[in-house]
């Protein structure tokens, strides 16, 4: 019964993660979605870590940027990353949510 506790108690205070989650914590296989404003999403990469997942979509929104330059298509237009990454209770979670005007 304490390890269930111990277990809600964790899961509520890291967001259902067993740990804080810190820019270079290991997170397995997080899988990095772009979403555009309507809720299409596109799966971009798997990164380990949140600081991975930023710089994988800096690069993602520079290709989209120049693909749309050269007329191409860019696929979906960003609105937001989100970095999914598997919690305490096996279940994916959002890790981190970051904004595309601001990545």
């Amino acid at each position: 019964m304490a390890d269930t506790q111990t277990n809600q108690m964790n899961e509520n205070r890291y967001s259902g993660f067993a740990i804080p989650l810190q820019p270079d914590t290991e997170l397995g296989l997080a899988m990095l979605i772009a979403e555009d404003e309507e809720g299409h999403h596109e799966p971009v990469a798997v990164a380990s870590t949140i600081n991975e997942a930023k710089e994988i979509a800096q690069s993602d929104l520079r290709s989209r940027m120049r693909r749309l330059d050269h007329g191409a298509d860019p696929g979906i237009c960003p609105y937001t990353y989100k970095l999914w990454a598997r919690g305490i209770d096996g279940d994916y979670r959002i890790a981190l949510e970051l904004d595309a005007d601001s990545v």
